[in-house]
């Protein structure tokens, strides 16, 4: 229980997980969709499929967009202390310095863009371009800036 001077603050969560890549239609679907599960566990990627849904492109090309979302509040931690596992400290640095760019404190979500042809390798390399796999962590309990960064470092997705 909190002394009188002192508020209990709730430690920041994950609340879910979604990742999400567009299939153009010079892509090969499943190539996509191996990229976007090379940013979980290998023990539950075939337990796990993306939703699909086609939309149309500037010029009318076919586009699929791949969705994976995980609500599970363990499968989730696993996903993120994996995510950061493999990250390079070159990276997580670049994640600390543009953190308030990534974070929607209306959504409370941060997003990371990885590349998808690096993914593909099975190599973790963030990307601002539009050939990405969007991961994005929605989180509870943000209060302040200092809170996300507090969460992203005790996560390991930070420096």
């Amino acid at each position: 229980m909190a002394s009188s001077g002192e508020t209990r603050r709730r430690k920041v969560e994950v609340s879910s997980i979604k990742i999400t890549a567009f299939c153009h239609a010079t892509e090969d679907c499943v190539r996509v969709e191996n990229s976007m599960k090379n940013l979980l566990p290998e023990d539950v990627r075939s337990k796990l499929t993306p939703t699909s849904r086609e939309e149309k492109g500037y010029y009318g090309n076919p586009i699929v967009i791949l969705t994976l979302e995980v609500n599970d509040p363990l499968l989730v931690s696993s996903i993120v202390k994996y995510v950061a596992s493999r990250l390079e400290d070159s990276e997580k640095r670049i994640l600390r310095i543009t953190s308030r760019l990534r974070y929607d404190p209306r959504e409370k979500k941060f997003t990371i863009r990885f590349s998808k042809q690096s993914l593909f390798r099975n190599v973790l390399q963030l990307a601002d371009t539009q050939d990405i796999v969007k991961f994005t962590i929605y989180l509870k309990n943000v209060k302040t800036h200092k809170d996300l960064e507090e969460f992203l470092a005790s996560s390991y997705l930070i420096l």
